[in-house]
């Protein structure tokens, strides 16, 4: 059980890492705290569903096209939303909430009335034995997809062109742009993939419980916490830390028999975080 109880919060530890990365990747780059993240992954697992359950589209086919509308909703919300009158990244990061309001709204009024739905297998379900621990497929494939896409996005961000202007804009965005780096074409990449990676998340997390509009609202405080845990700025320590909110949370349901303490969890984590980053910013002021 013990273990067990570890594994499925690694598991759920992974999405909220995953979560943690969209997160840091635009505030890193563009600064703006993006809190539609986990909504459009939501919404992006919809059109997956429906893709499937409507319009008798394969499964594999139906993922592609989820990629692929993810990575063009990102550029769409760029330029519609972000670009246009430019603004701080508060006056930005605000407008996202626009945006998650929109989108649950949105999927609230064409799949809400029938939820939850049971996502397509995109992995089979039952788990495999390892050293007596019965690990479900699902749980598996969360792992693995996690590290693929960490691996892609470290590799694009250290050795690709693309990824070198990333870094530069992340360390001075103003003497990037002056030294001729096109700081509108790199924040649109910079939505597209943290919108690609939101739309993983949401197909995950779909399968991994249940798909509704509301599915994403409690993954969404945990990687806002998560992503604190690593200053806004490291995924490194934002995966860690994603993963050890998910055993906590995962422990209290099962030894507490307290569910809805996962929260609770989550947001002293995210206030713990927050302490954290304002006790090192009055220490680098102080020297």
């Amino acid at each position: 059980m013990l273990l067990e109880t570890l594994v499925g919060g690694i598991a759920l530890g992974f999405v909220y890492g995953l979560v943690a990365l969209t997160l840091i990747l635009l505030v890193r780059t563009t600064g703006v705290l993006n809190f539609a993240a986990a909504d459009l992954g939501m919404f992006c697992a919809f059109i997956g569903f429906a893709a499937t359950a409507t319009w008798h589209v394969s499964l594999l086919l139906a993922m592609a096209a989820t990629a692929v509308m993810a990575f063009a909703l990102g550029a769409l919300l760029y330029l519609t939303i972000i670009l246009p009158r430019t603004a701080d990244p508060l006056m930005l990061s605000l407008r996202t909430l626009g945006i998650l309001i929109v989108v649950r709204a949105l999927a609230q009024r064409e799949w809400g009335r029938g939820a939850p739905y049971e996502f397509p297998p995109i992995v089979p379900d039952g788990a495999i034995n390892v050293l007596g621990l019965n690990v479900s497929y699902v749980q598996i494939a969360i792992i693995v997809v996690t590290f693929i896409v960490a691996l892609a996005v470290a590799m694009l961000t250290q050795w690709t062109r693309i990824g070198l202007m990333l870094r530069a804009i992340s360390s001075d965005r103003e003497a990037a742009s002056e030294l001729g780096v096109p700081v509108i074409r790199v924040d649109l990449v910079a939505w597209c993939l943290a919108t690609l990676v939101a739309g993983i998340v949401g197909v995950l997390v779909a399968r991994l419980n249940y798909l509704s509009p509301d599915m994403m609202q409690p993954i969404l405080l945990a990687g806002f916490a998560a992503a604190q845990l690593g200053d806004m700025r490291s995924i490194r320590a934002a995966l860690p830390a994603g993963i050890a909110l998910g055993i906590l949370q995962s422990a209290s349901s099962v030894y507490l028999n307290q569910p809805e303490w996962s929260q609770v969890l989550a947001f002293a984590m995210l206030a713990i975080g927050l302490l954290m980053r304002s006790r090192l910013q009055r220490r680098v002021v102080a020297t």
